[in-house]
């Protein structure tokens, strides 16, 4: 059992041995891409026309949000007095209505969905190019992205986001 044992810590060791002296030679670098594509002027030009996009939709469906809520109050305040199959129909109007409402929210939101992805698509490709450039110039093996990677702690020395925002700016 002992030569077992002893055997199997052996192997462990020999697999292990050239994982950890890699290991030393492993070089991580970090970024903000957020910080990056928000500050850019490209970046703020695009955030500038997906707010205009939301407000120009929004508008249209505060009015209609208004209208709805006007027509629910106006029900409630007559619903006593109506007979049931008029209750009823109007009932299923205003559900009709409220279900439309929400169709079109949704479609609002998924066509300001298409519309950032459309944008940012050339600007995600520029700033990966920049990530490339800098990961090969530096002889980096891993880099991170600050605020999408869960990480929580770092040495402040394998920031290289103003190096890749130099290169992004070219």
């Amino acid at each position: 059992m002992f030569k077992l044992g002893l055997g199997w810590l052996l192997t462990l060791s020999l697999v292990l041995m050239p994982l950890a002296a890699g290991a030393a030679d492993f070089k991580i670098g970090v970024v903000d891409s957020a910080d990056i594509l928000g500050k850019s002027t490209e970046g703020k030009r695009i955030q500038d026309s997906l707010k205009r996009k939301s407000d120009e939709l929004g508008r249209d469906l505060q009015r209609q949000d208004k209208e709805i809520g006007r027509m629910v109050e106006e029900f409630r305040k007559q619903a006593a007095v109506m007979k049931e199959d008029a209750k009823k129909k109007r009932q299923e109007e205003l559900n009709r209505k409220a279900s439309e409402f929400q169709r079109r929210v949704q479609d609002a939101d998924k066509q300001l969905a298409q519309l950032e992805q459309k944008e940012k698509e050339p600007l995600l490709r520029k700033l990966q190019q920049a990530v490339d450039t800098v990961a090969k110039d530096n002889k980096l093996d891993l880099v991170l992205d600050k605020r999408l990677s869960g990480l929580l702690f770092y040495n402040p020395s394998m920031d290289i986001t103003e190096k890749v925002r130099s290169h992004f700016g070219r």
